[in-house]
């Protein structure tokens, strides 16, 4: 009923002047409402689009002529200042009230911004993008005592527009000047930064022809008919990402591990192609990659990227990597990552036996204790192994009788792959798994224990577990066994007289 009166209010106010004071009765209800202000959002939003269309909010100065008091004047300048209290009605309501209405209020301010970028409350020659209202926005998101992670996974929607990532960019680019900033303004830093950079920004050049069939088809938020079009500078972009990442490398990211973790998720995944000095990201690499769990993993890929692109040498790169497959590797989120980047790692064949042995032995003994999607991941790699190394076929073993496994040299404690003593050892672990309750382990057991009679290439690691419960389910069964004994007549067997203490069956 609310809503229907509101658009009854807003209904009358745009079609005719004589009802203007429904516009300050729907700001006034913004103080009465303390929860759900998303009706009261929706129609501003109805509102000023219709009057930024209109262009009743422009206002035509003159320099060094005296303001006009005319009625016409003045009813402008009023609604100019009811659209800026409107704006801050809902900016405020991103911070307050339940989480459809703070999303809602993003998105009203958002659409605001779209409808004032195409129709300026002043003259533009230019392509015209309000940059202020954007900065005012982000105000907000990062200046707040809670985390703002569902409002900006929501802004996501609007940083596919090229130019929303540009001038978004060079404004967070003048917000990270914090020096001791609060956790939540760094959480909500990175993640703003982070789905900023989203949209894929190109790394090099490319031909003018291309740009403008490009520039065509880029998608931009406040495009309108008859203005000059939007010019994207991928140049611009990354320089402001690096400016944006050097106000967040001098904070004390280490000190708090979510942040630390976005810090690095978004170095990883997002800005090492962008960064124009890649080799200053190593010392934070390395600390993080002496931190363990979670976070060296993720500094892990980092460090990839660093000795494969830019000639950065790591000391004890190997030692590191095996020491991170350990049981509680499974209990994280990034164990698909790990072993995606050992697979990288170890693709050489020119590493020693030894260090290969001891990752083969230390993969297979960890299957035994893995999920059955781990475990196929952890033998397809060790099945790889055995592709790029054939002399490793030696420690192929059939039997996985107790006294092969009393009699391992093994040492599953150490963290050096060299001390490990793995050549003198054998990958029983790989035949006990043949007989895994789950068929899908027991044919990744057998692959491995074949790899090493072939010379193939080396297998795809194995799909995440929502493909593999998807392939499961698209399975078709030409036969379902319905007992679990085969009946010999109408009788029941010896073993059902439980059945027969419960039922009574009748011919």
């Amino acid at each position: 009923m609310v809503s229907a009166q509101l658009r009854n209010k807003a209904n009358e106010f745009l079609n005719s002047r004589k009802h203007a004071n429904n516009l300050a009765d729907i700001l006034q209800m913004f103080d009465a409402e303390t929860d759900n202000y998303t009706p009261l959002l929706l129609t501003i939003e109805v509102i000023f689009t219709e009057l930024l269309k209109r262009g009743d909010l422009v206002q035509e100065i003159i320099p060094l002529k005296p303001i006009e008091h005319s009625p016409e004047s003045e009813y402008t300048r009023w609604l100019h200042e009811c659209y800026e209290a409107a704006l801050a009605r809902c900016l405020e309501c991103i911070r307050r009230g339940r989480t459809s209405s703070r999303l809602q209020a993003l998105v009203t301010a958002c659409k605001l911004l779209q409808a004032e970028g195409r129709h300026p409350l002043e003259t533009a020659n230019g392509y015209y993008f309000p940059s202020v209202r954007l900065k005012n926005i982000f105000n907000v998101l990062l200046d707040s005592e809670i985390s703002m992670s569902a409002p900006i996974a929501r802004f996501q929607e609007f940083t596919e527009y090229k130019d929303v990532q540009q001038y978004g960019l060079k404004v967070l680019a003048t917000m990270g000047y914090k020096k001791t900033p609060s956790t939540i303004y760094m959480q909500n830093y990175l993640e703003l930064m982070d789905k900023l950079l989203a949209t894929e920004i190109p790394t090099e050049y490319k031909n003018k022809a291309k740009d403008r069939e490009e520039e065509k088809e880029e998608k931009v938020l406040c495009a309108a008919e008859g203005r000059p079009s939007f010019v994207y500078h991928a140049t611009i972009c990354r320089r402001q990402a690096n400016r944006c990442w050097g106000f967040a490398c001098q904070w004390a990211l280490c000190e708090e591990p979510r942040a630390h973790r976005r810090a690095l998720l978004l170095l990883v995944e997002r800005l090492m192609p962008l960064l124009s000095r890649p080799h200053l990201a190593t010392d934070m690499l390395c600390d993080s990659l002496d931190a363990g769990g979670p976070i060296s993993m993720l500094a892990l890929q980092g460090v990839l990227e660093l000795v494969r692109r830019h000639n950065i040498d790591y000391p004890d790169m190997y030692d590191r990597l095996y020491a991170m497959f350990e049981p509680e590797m499974f209990a994280t989120r990034y164990k698909r990552r790990l072993i995606h980047l050992a697979d990288i790692f170890l693709s050489s064949t020119h590493l020693p036996e030894g260090l290969v042995a001891a990752f083969a032995k230390r993969l297979s003994r960890l299957a035994l204790v893995a999920s059955p999607e781990d475990a196929i991941s952890l033998l397809q790699l060790v099945a790889n192994l055995l592709l790029r190394h054939p002399a490793l076929k030696r420690m192929i073993c059939y039997e996985d009788t107790p006294a092969i496994m009393s009699a391992d040299p093994y040492v599953m404690e150490e963290t050096s792959a060299v001390g490990a003593r793995a050549l003198g050892s054998s990958l029983w672990e790989v035949s006990a798994l043949r007989r895994h309750v789950a068929p899908a382990v027991a044919s990744a057991a057998a692959r491995v224990l074949a790899a090493a009679d072939q010379r193939a290439a080396p297998l795809a690691l194995a799909p995440p577990d929502a493909a593999m419960f998807d392939a499961e389910l698209k399975k078709r069964f030409k036969t379902i066994e319905m007992n679990f004994m085969r009946p010999q007549g109408l009788a029941l067997p010896v073993a059902a007289e439980r059945v027969a203490h419960y039922w009574q069956l009748t011919a």
